[in-house]
């Protein structure tokens, strides 16, 4: 839940935060005892086992994380070609710096993975887990895993890229526009006409674009099922 997409934010109360993961844990209890062959004996046993969990559990929750920032990562892309870039502001949630237009995406995107049900998704990934790699049973040191890791990498950058190749056209198109514009005219001052020009037809472009972002979150959900098996394959 830490490193998941949800809890991330400053705004949600710490009581939820601990209350929720518990309710949780007593939730999927029966399907995590009922895959335990052996209890870890001793105390350096049991501590082990304890951060191997807790590094399970931090490996799938990162790799939703990255999924979901696919589209954070589109909305700064946009940014740097539409000039809002510029106007970069300290995110209060996260406490990180981020755009205009990436934080919108972001909680946009957000509440459509709550529409989606992709909450679902990530609690039904958590009890799966543990049919497919039993309590303590977790192999950490695998080589397999920072391949897994960069694959979902890959694939996060290629939908962001996808996400924002309409508008950066677009934007691309109206730079040569203004760059014709500047050669034939020379009188207009195409360096603060091109602001404007630029944000005007970046935000209407946006806006058209908006309404199919469903059809991308529901590559996004089967993206997260699909590499939460894979991970979850290679910490056999």
């Amino acid at each position: 839940m830490i490193s998941g997409p949800l809890f991330g934010f400053r705004g949600i109360p710490p009581l939820f935060k601990v209350c929720f993961p518990l309710a949780l844990a007593i939730v999927l209890f029966p399907t995590a005892a009922a895959n335990l062959t052996a209890l870890p004996g001793g105390v350096w046993g049991y501590g082990l086992a304890i951060i191997s969990e807790i590094a399970v559990g931090l490996l799938l929750g990162i790799t939703v994380t990255i999924i979901l920032n696919s589209i954070r990562m589109a909305g700064q892309m946009i940014d740097v070609q539409i000039g809002y870039s510029m106007a970069s502001m300290v995110d209060p949630m996260n406490g990180v710096q981020n755009t205009l237009l990436a934080q919108y995406l972001y909680l946009l995107a957000l509440i459509l993975f709550l529409i989606l049900d992709g909450h679902y998704t990530l609690i039904m990934g958590l009890a799966k887990s543990y049919d497919l790699v039993p309590l303590s049973a977790a192999t950490l040191m695998n080589g397999s895993m920072p391949l897994v890791l960069i694959k979902t990498f890959s694939g996060a950058f290629t939908i962001a890229l996808q996400v924002s190749a309409p508008v950066l056209a677009v934007l691309l198109v109206s730079d040569l526009a203004l760059g014709f514009l500047s050669r034939t005219t020379p009188q207009i001052n195409v360096f603060l006409t091109g602001f404007l020009v630029k944000i005007a037809v970046g935000l209407l472009t946006l806006s058209f674009l908006i309404p199919l972002l469903g059809t991308v979150f529901h590559s996004l959900i089967n993206m997260i099922e699909r590499d939460l098996y894979s991970l979850m394959k290679v910490l056999i």
